[in-house]
């Protein structure tokens, strides 16, 4: 009897406008016949780009992703602000734009880069007390929130036109990208917020290499990625007997000749016969499971 292949891997999918990264995900995970999906980092409904969505058990393998810094393309206008910083919202507040204010934009999106303070909007994902603050903000009620530091490591305006400006950001994640606007506009003595928002890159995953969802309705499991091909740890290849000790939760001697390094020190991708089984811990000449993936892609 054929056995069908159970979905696994990484999807780094081109999350159109209009829709949630909710509900774009739950198309995915039906698309491919998914029992479990998970997101990478997500987008407003309005934002399109890069998501990378984790499909069954590799939803397991996202705390191994490598570098979760994000790269963006937006459009700023000036003159206006809104209730929400983006163009979604209400007009709270406006002011006439100097035929000359592109001419400081240089100095002032340079004295952004580097470590940042921003207070998360009201009309975010953050949870305060459990719950996320775009509820109390649509109840018309305001939360005191935490200012967090962000780090910008590139902020390149690329055009301006009229009253807007677009501009290209790589920051780390938990930037938000309408707080920044707002923060430019504060630098500049004028009122602004975010017109358009895409995701170009999102850790080692990039805009020109994204699936659009004719390509993952097509076809989804050919636009599934295997995690080895993304995960930078080093890696044990076990052999049948220590497969079987491994998949079971066991530890099992160590084929490594030598000490993992690196910020994720001591951890390693477990292989067997050149496929993914699980992240193990190094302990001594010992490979302890850590996470135990065993035959996610084997035949059901």
């Amino acid at each position: 009897m054929v056995r069908a292949v159970v979905p696994f891997g990484f999807v780094n999918a081109f999350k159109p406008p209009g829709i949630s990264s909710t509900a774009f995900g739950v198309w995915v995970r039906k698309r491919l016949g998914a029992s479990s999906l998970g997101h990478w980092g997500t987008l407003d409904p309005s934002a399109c780009g890069v998501l990378v969505l984790a499909i069954g058990q590799a939803t397991r393998l996202i705390p191994y992703l490598p570098s979760d810094d994000k790269s963006y393309f937006f459009e700023m206008c000036v003159g206006t602000a809104t209730d929400t910083g983006d163009a979604e919202g209400r007009v709270v507040r406006s002011a006439s734009v100097p035929s000359d204010w592109s001419q400081r934009l240089d100095s002032v999106t340079a004295s952004l880069v580097g470590d940042l303070e921003q207070v998360p909007p009201m009309f975010s994902a953050v949870k305060v007390d459990g719950r996320p603050l775009y509820k109390a903000a649509r109840a018309g009620r305001e939360v005191e929130r935490r200012s967090r530091t962000v780090r910008l490591s590139a902020l390149r305006p690329i055009a301006v036109d009229g009253d807007r400006a677009r501009l290209a950001v790589d920051c780390s994640a938990g930037t938000y990208v309408r707080t920044l606007c707002e923060q430019i506009g504060e630098r500049l003595g004028l009122p602004a917020h975010l017109a358009f928002l895409i995701r170009t890159r999102a850790g080692p995953f990039s805009l020109a290499d994204a699936r659009t969802p004719a390509q993952i309705a097509r076809d989804g499991h050919a636009c599934t990625i295997d995690p080895l091909d993304v995960l930078e740890l080093p890696r044990a290849s076990l052999d049948d007997e220590a497969f079987g000790r491994f998949s079971h939760g066991n530890d099992v001697a160590s084929t490594l000749t030598a000490q993992p390094s690196g910020s994720a020190k001591g951890l390693v991708l477990a292989t067997h016969r050149g496929e993914l089984v699980g992240i193990a811990r190094v302990v001594g000449a010992r490979l302890e499971p850590v996470r135990v993936i065993a035959a996610a892609r084997e035949n059901r």
